[in-house]
């Protein structure tokens, strides 16, 4: 489906996720992670069960890749939060938005975390995915790189050339569109085509087979120590938006909200232990990313610990934001509550949940 994308969209700054209400902020550990089956640090006894139950429920959930934004469901799974709220989940990676999103309608999977443009798209055209909770409320950790003698220093230099992205209709592409509209071009000035995965896309950058390529998560700091060279940063262009969005489909949350309300205190509980378990969370970025080295993941972990918010609430600002850019002209326009159910994490948030974690 195209696009409308406006140069308003570069002027966007995410004010919304300082209206969150805020929680106290945790202190982080380097301590030695506690075994798998036992609490997390800062848990409270009253609001998690100290030992799993005897029979666990079997869920599926697929993520886009094991970038940082999207790896509390590895850590609520290793940690042993989703067997401790009565799962046995099985995580896996599924490239490209529109593929996840898909998988999703389809039933292959309970949860997903998918783009949020693809998710949004899918609504307007009927299906039935819901959002219910976001790593944060602005675009995630895309980069676009360029090899140094490529002559391309900035966006503008991107006129004629062939630039990769992991699939088209991903956030990977969406931005990439945002980017150039700041810059004053248009997805007509470039040919787009597809690299399948960050790796790859850095892969084809260094061997010459792409001009640029958009790149996010763990790449991007393998890519500029090997000499790449990012000429626009998302989280610089401060872009509304949702990253790290995990949805269900309306049909499920209908059929089971106690489930989804469990599943939701299990990620929020992860959300926890990522953002004071520091120790134990690079071990969990180091495993799922190959065996990153040590510093390389230490820095990934630093630079997003702050941007995971304590309740991973999307707000009406991103929202409206992502459904401008997808309404097509004439179309009727959804709202944030068309799009997100949000009254699980209210829900949470109520029940003093979150405040108990964090005291």
């Amino acid at each position: 489906m195209p696009r409308r994308v406006g140069l308003a969209s570069c002027l966007l700054v995410a004010l919304t996720v300082a209206c969150q209400a805020a929680a106290p902020a945790p202190s982080r550990s380097d301590a030695a992670p506690p075994p798998a089956a036992a609490p997390s640090a800062g848990a409270p006894a009253a609001t998690s069960p100290a030992q799993p139950p005897a029979s666990l429920q079997k869920i599926n959930v697929a993520i886009l890749s094991t970038n940082e934004l999207q790896t509390i469901p590895w850590v609520a799974k290793d940690s042993g939060i989703f067997a401790r709220h009565g799962f046995d989940a099985e995580v896996s990676v599924v490239a490209g938005s529109p593929r996840v999103t898909q998988s999703l309608i389809a039933g292959d999977f309970d949860y997903a975390i998918a783009g949020v443009s693809s998710l949004i798209r899918a609504r307007i055209q009927g299906a039935d995915p819901m959002i219910l909770a976001t790593s944060s409320n602005t675009l995630g950790s895309f980069n676009v790189l360029v090899a140094p003698d490529s002559g391309i220093h900035t966006l503008q230099d991107l006129r004629g050339q062939t630039v990769g992205v992991t699939q088209l209709g991903s956030d990977a592409d969406v931005f990439l569109h945002l980017a150039l509209e700041c810059a004053g071009l248009s997805a007509n000035d470039v040919t787009i085509v597809q690299h399948g995965g960050s790796p790859q896309g850095v892969a084809a950058v260094a061997s010459g087979g792409l001009q640029a390529a958009v790149v996010g998560g763990p790449s991007v700091l393998v890519a500029l120590r090997t000499g790449l060279v990012s000429i626009a940063a998302a989280r610089d262009m401060h872009i509304l938006s949702l990253s790290g969005t995990i949805a269900a489909t309306r049909r499920h949350i209908e059929r089971d909200r106690a489930e989804v309300v469990r599943f939701m205190r299990a990620y929020v509980e992860a959300i926890h232990f990522f953002k004071t378990q520091r120790a134990a969370t690079i071990q969990m970025l180091q495993a799922h990313n190959a065996d990153l080295p040590a510093d390389e993941a230490s820095y990934i972990y630093d630079e997003v610990v702050d941007v995971f918010q304590p309740l991973p609430m999307p707000s009406d600002e991103a929202l409206e934001a992502v459904i401008a850019r997808e309404t097509e002209p004439g179309m009727p326009r959804l709202t944030p509550d068309d799009v997100a159910d949000r009254s699980v994490l209210r829900d949470i948030e109520r029940s003093g949940f979150v405040q108990d974690l964090y005291k």
